[in-house]
C-alpha cells in the first residue's frame, strides 16, 4: 500500500495550486504484551496508516489529513489544506516565513541485526511471562508487578514542492518492569526500563530479565528502609535522574516556540547558565537513540545541537519557521506524532555529556550526603523549576556509600542545580522517554551521574 500511496502523493503534488506544499505518509505497526501479576493483561498488534498535507500560502498554514489513501481523497486532502491556508490568513498575527532548505532525496532505516518484523511473537510473550515469574518469586514481600514489551515500526515518507522525497523506517523496541513490595504496612515500588532504536538485539544488550530482577531487588530492599531526611544536601544525582533533569527542566526551555513565550533561556545566548563542567545537547543523530531520525518531519537533516556548552547558553531547537525568525539554520527538531498532526518543535535525544569521574570518586569528597537513584516522573515549568521523584537514596558518610533509604522528591531550579555541579561522572546512559508536549512523541533522555546540591523532601 505504501508504494501506491506515495505515488498518489507524487501525482497530487504535481497538480498543486500554489504556495509551498509538503505531503507526508505514515504507517505505524505496533506489537505490545503486558503481564500483570501472573496474567496477560495486554496482548495486541495493530497498525495505523494515513497521509497529510500542509500548505503555506502568503504566510499562513493550512493542514489536512486522511486515512483513505485513494487518489481522489489525497487530491481532496491537498485542496482542503490549501483552502484552510487561504481562509486562516486574515486571522494570523504573525506571517510565517521558512528558512531556506536544500531539497533531499534519500532513504534511512534503523540499523538492525534482528528485525522484529521477522520475530516469533510467541517467544516474546514467553519472555515477558518468564520475567514476571522471576519477579514474583524474588521475594515474599512482592505483592504486584507489571512487565511490558513493545515494538513500534514506523514507515515514513516526506515529499515537498521544493523537490524533497525522503523515506525513513524507524524501529523502536522497549520494555519496562514495575514492582510493588509490601511489608508490615509499608509499601515500596521500583521501576526499570530498557529499550532503544534498534531491532530485537536490544534484548541481548539490555536483557528485560535483568531489569526485572533489579526492580524486584530494589522494591524488596526499600520496603523496610527508612525515609531519607528532608533538607538541602550535597548529592550525587544518578545518570537516569540527570537525563530527566536535562529533558524536562532544561530542554523544554530551549525549544524555540517556548522561547517565544519567555522561557528561562530566552535572551540568554552567551550567558553562563550552568557550571563550566556542564555541556548539554539535543542530538538527532545519536546511534540507537530513542528519538533519532535522519530527517525531521519538515525534511530537515537532523544534527547534534548544543544547548549549553561548558556552562554557557549556546542555542535553541528550531523548526524552519523559528529558524527564519531567529536568523539561524533549522536544527531538524520539527516532529509529528502521526500523520494526524502537524510538526511542532520537539526534542530528540537530550543529554548531558560525559565527564571523567567514577562513582567512588564522585562520593569521596562528600562528608555527609546522598546518592539519589532511580528517576521517576515529575513536573517542570519553562523557568526551570522542577519536582521529580526518586526511588532510592543511599547515604554517603565520609566519602563512602552506606545504608539505603527510601526515595524522596527533589525540587528546585534546574539551572541552580546545574550551576552547583562540581564533578561529572563517566557512567553515561541513555533511556527511553515519551514526551507529552501538545502531542506525545518518543525521545531519548540521558547523561552521566552529577555531583551537586539539591533540596530533598523527606522525613523531618
Amino acid at each position: 500500500m505504501k508504494i501506491l500511496a506515495v505515488e498518489f502523493l507524487r501525482e497530487s503534488l504535481k497538480k498543486r495550486p500554489e504556495g509551498y506544499v509538503e505531503l507526508r505518509y505514515h504507517k505505524r505497526q505496533t506489537f505490545s504484551v503486558s503481564v500483570k501479576d501472573g496474567k496477560i493483561d495486554v496482548l495486541n498488534s495493530g497498525a495505523i496508516e494515513g497521509a497529510c498535507a500542509r500548505v503555506l500560502i502568503d504566510g499562513s498554514w493550512g493542514f489536512a489529513s486522511s486515512t483513505v489513501l485513494e487518489k481522489e481523497k489525497i487530491d481532496k486532502m491537498l485542496k482542503d489544506a490549501t483552502s484552510l491556508a487561504k481562509s486562516s490568513k486574515p486571522k494570523k498575527k504573525r506571517v510565517v516565513k521558512l528558512a531556506s532548505l536544500k531539497p533531499y532525496v534519500d532513504r534511512y532505516e534503523t540499523p538492525m541485526k534482528k528485525d522484529p518484523v521477522k520475530a516469533d511473537k510467541e517467544e516474546l510473550v514467553s519472555l515477558v511471562i518468564d520475567v514476571d515469574n522471576a519477579v514474583r518469586n524474588f521475594s515474599k514481600t512482592i505483592v504486584s508487578d507489571t512487565v511490558t514489551f513493545n515494538i513500534v515500526n514506523d514507515n515514513l515518507a516526506f515529499l515537498s514542492s521544493e523537490g524533497s522525497e525522503i523515506h525513513q523506517r524507524i524501529v523502536r523496541c522497549f520494555g519496562s518492569v514495575t514492582v510493588v513490595a509490601r511489608e508490615k504496612g509499608n509499601i515500596a515500588s521500583a521501576y526499570e526500563s530498557i529499550g532503544e532504536q534498534s531491532g530485537l538485539e536490544v534484548l541481548e544488550k539490555t536483557p528485560l530479565m535483568n531489569a526485572g530482577l533489579t526492580a524486584a531487588e530494589r522494591a524488596s530492599k526499600l520496603v523496610s528502609a527508612k525515609v531519607a531526611p528532608a533538607g538541602y544536601h550535597q548529592v550525587i544525582l544518578e545518570n537516569r535522574i540527570a537525563g530527566l533533569l536535562a529533558h524536562e527542566a532544561v530542554g523544554h526551555c530551549a525549544e524555540a516556540d517556548l522561547v517565544f513565550g519567555g522561557s528561562f533561556l530566552a535572551n540568554k545566548i552567551g550567558e553562563k547558565v550552568a557550571s563550566e563542567k556542564v555541556t548539554l545537547v539535543d542530538d538527532g543523530v545519536l546511534p540507537n537513540g530513542f528519538g533519532t531520525m535522519k530527517y525531521d518531519d519538515e525534511g530537515v537533516p537532523t544534527q547534534k545541537t548544543i544547548i549549553i556548552e561548558k556552562g554557557i547558553s549556546k542555542g535553541f531547537l528550531h523548526s524552519r519557521e523559528t529558524a527564519q525568525h531567529f536568523g539561524v539554520s533549522p536544527t531538524g527538531n520539527a516532529r509529528a506524532w502521526t500523520f494526524e498532526y502537524d510538526p511542532i518543535i520537539r526534542m530528540r535525544n537530550t543529554y548531558i555529556e560525559t565527564g571523567d569521574y567514577t562513582l567512588d570518586e564522585l562520593a569521596e569528597d562528600i562528608k555527609e550526603g546522598f546518592f539519589l537513584k532511580g528517576g521517576l516522573s515529575g513536573q517542570a515549568d519553562f523557568n526551570g523549576e522542577f519536582m521529580f521523584g526518586t526511588q532510592e537514596a543511599i547515604r554517603i558518610r565520609n566519602g563512602k556509600f552506606a545504608e539505603s533509604l527510601r526515595g524522596v522528591t527533589i525540587s528546585g531550579n534546574a539551572f541552580e542545580v546545574l550551576k552547583n555541579v562540581d564533578a561529572v561522572g563517566k557512567d553515561f546512559v541513555m533511556r527511553t522517554g515519551l514526551c507529552g508536549k501538545e502531542q506525545v512523541n518518543y525521545v531519548g533522555i540521558g547523561g552521566p551521574s552529577l555531583r551537586t546540591k539539591v533540596l530533598m523532601g523527606g522525613a523531618k
